[in-house]
């Protein structure tokens, strides 16, 4: 699938746009599969996956150079964020509540993470990001080992590391300490970025 599929999408060709759905449905399984919404199921967060997804092709701009995976991700993440925390919120407590028992519930502990909405940034901190993110890639790719950039790309897909392992034939242990070096190299680069700030 190419960005042209996207823009045809975008228009409205329905054949476009089921490619793009099945390209992306894979990418949407793993963005749901840790969350999960109160009284709701699996197909509730598949399903604010896939809108997120619409929502990401509808509003997709070639023109501010950012690749199309990329944007789809991020909109998918939001959009089953966003549905799990407004299920979670104080708004729905008692609907929530009534739904699981008379269980304590950890209303912080349903939502694992969040990011902030880029309206939140100014452009001169999406600008610092952007230029981050591309120093950390050159860093990346010289310092890390084949191995490391291998186990790096599957952990930014989100796989866990004994799933890695399967993918690349390694044992657990071997993953997890490539995965620990990895790290290891990152927060000493943000230090070190930080530090030139």
């Amino acid at each position: 699938m190419d960005e042209r599929d996207v823009m045809l999408a975008k228009s409205g060709d329905n054949e476009a746009m089921e490619k793009v759905f099945l390209r992306y449905k894979s990418d949407i399984l793993r963005n749901s599969r840790n969350l999960f919404i109160k009284g709701g199921d699996v197909d509730d967060l598949l399903q604010e996956g896939y809108i997120g997804l619409l929502k990401a092709i509808k509003s997709y701009d070639q023109s501010r150079e950012v690749c199309f995976s990329t944007f789809a991700n991020l909109c998918i993440k939001r959009q089953i964020i966003t549905a799990v925390k407004s299920s979670n919120s104080n708004k729905n407590l008692k609907l929530n509540t009534s739904i699981i028992g008379d269980k304590d519930v950890n209303l912080d502990d349903l939502a694992q993470y969040s990011k902030p909405s880029l309206s939140y940034y100014s452009p001169e901190d999406i600008l610092i990001g952007k230029e981050m993110v591309n120093l950390l890639g050159e860093f990346l790719n010289e310092s890390l080992t084949p191995l490391e950039k291998k186990v790096f790309y599957y952990i930014c897909k989100q796989y866990r590391y004994t799933e890695i392992a399967e993918l690349l034939n390694e044992s657990p242990k071997k993953i997890d300490n490539a995965i620990q070096r990895v790290k290891k190299k990152i927060l000493a680069y943000l230090e070190k970025y930080s530090k030139v700030e």
